[in-house]
């Protein structure tokens, strides 16, 4: 036990590394799944092949607290434990998610291109240039979402859950552990002259994003982009930029937030205003 009241990572990892304690957890999420909140030591013993109820005690103490709730002669699982068997079971750890390479329309932010190649390397789902090679966006892919799905349908799925998670951490909560996110803002030299970057304190996913993606989950955003026939909540990122080439970005000083962007679709423009806390409003100051 850790000296903050917390367990240590290490003793954690330990008492997960026995196949005997993972079929524990295996049998606890079966009972729930049955709606069988919780098991007795005895009915626990009768489904498992051990040897004897001192070897489930010993195994039961490894796990209880940590990951398993003992409630007087009950058991079941703590949310740690829910959410550890849901990644075993998911293939996290043993599974490696496989990708055929794919063609998308979008354009190249390093050349004229317009076409992209989607394909998965280095543990990433890569979106790229077909010509160049300048990566365009990255996507972390889980196992399951490989799972009973075609190329395209792979990397729409990604891309969802990428958006989803990216309004998430800009709104300062951490989209894998529910921390608080650091966000901030900076200039940069590539092809988005003001970057988002979002660090949770907790758990230390990293995040960044153009500065304008903080505006595409935005009602007001959203409404005028749609009314000029432009659907930014299923904008693929990898087209990211070449919606928001013509907007404009005016920092009110030497810092990118505080700031004006005025949105534009066709001839029509629509002036918004990033706070310093990355809060949205539409209209001028």
């Amino acid at each position: 036990m850790g000296t903050d009241g917390r367990t240590d990572p290490e003793d954690a990892f330990a008492a997960l590394g026995s196949e005997r304690r993972i079929e524990i957890l295996r049998t606890l999420a079966d009972a729930a799944a049955a709606e069988e909140d919780e098991l007795t030591f005895t009915a626990l013993y009768d489904r498992l092949a051990i040897d004897s109820t001192s070897q489930l005690s010993y195994h039961l103490d490894q796990l209880t607290d940590g990951f398993v709730r003992k409630s007087g002669d009950t058991y079941a699982l703590t949310q740690a434990g829910e959410r550890v068997l849901r990644a075993i079971r998911s293939g996290t750890y043993d599974t490696e998610p496989a990708f055929e390479p794919i063609t998308v329309d979008g354009p190249c932010p390093s050349c004229d291109s317009t076409t992209l190649s989607a394909s998965y390397r280095e543990r990433l789902l890569t979106v790229a240039c077909a010509d160049c090679e300048a990566t365009v966006v990255t996507y972390d892919l889980p196992p399951p979402a490989a799972v009973g799905r075609t190329s395209e349908e792979i990397l729409e799925s990604c891309d969802r859950r990428a958006r989803n998670e990216l309004s998430v951490a800009l709104a300062g909560t951490c989209p894998t552990c529910g921390g608080v996110m650091d966000v901030s803002v900076a200039q940069t030299d590539g092809p988005a002259p003001y970057t988002c970057r979002a660090d949770c304190t907790q758990c230390g996913l990293r995040l960044f994003a153009p500065l304008e993606a903080r505006l595409l989950s935005h009602p007001g955003v959203i409404a005028f982009c749609w009314a000029h026939e432009v659907d930014v909540t299923s904008l693929p990122f990898w087209r990211l930029l070449s919606l928001v080439g013509d907007w404009e970005v005016e920092p009110d000083g030497a810092s990118p937030v505080p700031c004006t962007v005025t949105v534009r679709c066709d001839d029509d423009e629509l002036v918004v205003r990033v706070a310093a806390d990355l809060s949205v409003t539409v209209g001028p100051e």
